[in-house]
């Protein structure tokens, strides 16, 4: 059984409504994934107050506020909040400081969340992606190409190997595996990680 809601979870109201469909539609829930993220080019400098303000309602509150309504649903028989990070959270990239300090602030809600409700036998983690080969990553190299006159994958793999030791990108399939197996029991032991 499935579900679809379109939600802006950078909004009180698109959380508030996304917690309402679920608990209607399924009368709780066991597992949590916060995944909600956008990147930025500006400059500390640059950005305005509302960017910066747009940015801590979706990579933090909207995890704050899902997480205020997710976790008494899930307090009768335990479950698994994953936050998706990133690894700019604990290694900035130059060029995204925005994302950089709210993903760094979503790391943090997360290892206090966690230990706030392991009392309840829910277990929060988060995973800190480095570079995983999106469509939106295609979309970029494509453009930057045609601005360039170069080639697309070539691009590709000049930042995997000034970002990413093992030289290549992550695919979606080898990231969604950590999400499986924090969400499993396989991952019993695995609290604020």
């Amino acid at each position: 059984k499935t579900l679809a809601v379109a939600a802006d979870v950078a909004t009180v109201a698109g959380c508030a409504l996304l917690v309402a469909e679920t608990q209607k539609a399924f009368g709780g829930a066991d597992i949590l994934i916060n995944n909600a993220g956008v990147g930025s080019n500006e400059t500390i400098m640059e950005a305005t107050d509302d960017k910066w303000q747009y940015y801590f309602e979706l990579h933090v509150m909207a995890a704050v506020r899902l997480a205020r309504g997710f976790v008494p649903m899930m307090k009768a028989g335990g479950g698994a909040i994953i936050h998706n990070a990133s690894i700019c959270a604990v290694q900035p990239l130059w060029y995204e400081p925005i994302y950089n300090v709210t993903k760094a602030a979503l790391l943090m809600f997360s290892k206090n969340l966690a230990n706030e409700v392991i009392g309840d036998n829910i277990r929060v983690n988060t995973i800190n992606p480095g570079l995983i080969l999106t469509p939106d990553w295609i979309k970029t190299a494509k453009q930057l190409s045609a601005d360039t006159g170069g080639d697309w994958q070539g691009y590709l793999d000049g930042v995997a190997k000034e970002h990413a030791p093992i030289n290549r990108f992550g695919t979606v399939e080898e990231l969604a595996n950590f999400f499986v197996f924090l969400c499993s029991d396989r991952a019993s032991y695995s609290v604020g990680s």
